[in-house]
């Protein structure tokens, strides 16, 4: 997901996703995209001091990985969603047990997207992404300012390393996307939908800012 929710009641987990209800999201070609948000994070970054512009690189990498985690649910997802209904399942606890199974599991992203290749009928381009992906996430959590540290010491090196980060976010902004219409229908099914969502959301920005008034509260 571009971003998940999880609620709990006892221990039902709704999960829905975010990137549903953002007004004109991809309505835009991926290249005019990537095109606009590395642009903007290179306009953003010829403002700030060389302290600053080491912060930001940062900062996109951190983004970078956020969007590999957000790949990730969607992997587990696709997997309770597809067990949830092949199974037959009829049951409340069933369902919830079916979901924790997945999203406490230990299985790597690897793991994962072999499952779905099995679960799913994707196409073998796609499947190809899904292996690339794979190992672009792994080379960013793993290796990425190991091997390319040096690149942090010029100008022209940190803009090659925002570039790589905002490529990857937007790469896997697309095959989320995509992923998507292969679950969509388990989602309507479950009741998780647009409407759901947006009731969830103010729920959630309620419970927050109630959790930050209390703790504000607390220290005066």
């Amino acid at each position: 997901m571009e971003l998940l929710f999880c609620t709990f009641t006892g221990r039902n987990i709704i999960s829905v996703p975010y990137f549903l209800i953002q007004v004109g999201k991809y309505t835009s070609t991926l290249t005019a995209i990537r095109m606009k948000q590395y642009d903007n994070a290179i306009l953003e970054y010829e403002l700030e001091d060389d302290e600053g512009k080491q912060k930001l690189v940062l900062a996109h990498f951190g983004n970078a990985v956020y969007s590999s985690q957000c790949l990730e649910e969607t992997f587990s997802i696709m997997l309770w969603t597809d067990r949830i209904f092949k199974k037959k399942i009829k049951t409340k606890k069933e369902v919830n047990t079916i979901i924790e199974s997945v999203e406490n599991s230990k299985k790597t992203m690897g793991n994962f997207i072999n499952e779905i290749k099995q679960s799913y009928n994707l196409p073998e381009p796609l499947e190809k992404e899904l292996e690339i992906i794979l190992e672009r996430r792994n080379y960013l959590v793993h290796k990425f300012f190991k091997l390319e540290i040096d690149k942090m010491y010029s100008d022209y090196g940190r803009k090659e390393i925002i570039k790589y980060f905002c490529n990857f976010i937007d790469d896997s902004k697309d095959i989320d996307k995509r992923l998507y219409g292969y679950y969509k229908n388990y989602l309507d099914r479950l009741g998780v939908t647009e409407e759901r969502i947006e009731e969830l959301m103010i729920e959630l920005e309620k419970q927050e800012l109630e959790r930050e008034k209390t703790a504000v509260n607390s220290k005066s």
